[in-house]
């Protein structure tokens, strides 16, 4: 059996806008059609989608802080052909 994980960065208002970090959001269309392309081209080349993983990270600053989604892991399974 054969396994492969592809990791897709999402991105958020802090690229494009670095004065707005307060306003940090993760741009969850733009991210729903990376999982989608991605999804996609990992089943034409044969595999079967297992998970779909979110990774997060953040910080915390004199009592504040925030969480965001900083990437995906797709993880596919080969399919066996018959």
């Amino acid at each position: 059996m054969m396994y492969k994980s592809v990791s897709i960065h999402s991105r958020s208002t802090y690229w494009t806008n670095k004065e707005a970090v307060e306003e940090l959001l993760v741009d969850s269309d733009d991210l729903a059609q990376e999982i989608e392309k991605v999804s996609n081209e990992l089943y034409n080349i044969g595999y079967e989608i297992l998970s779909i993983l979110s990774i997060n990270s953040g910080t915390t600053t004199h009592g504040n802080g925030y969480y965001q989604t900083e990437s995906i892991i797709i993880t596919g399974k080969k399919i066996a052909k018959e």
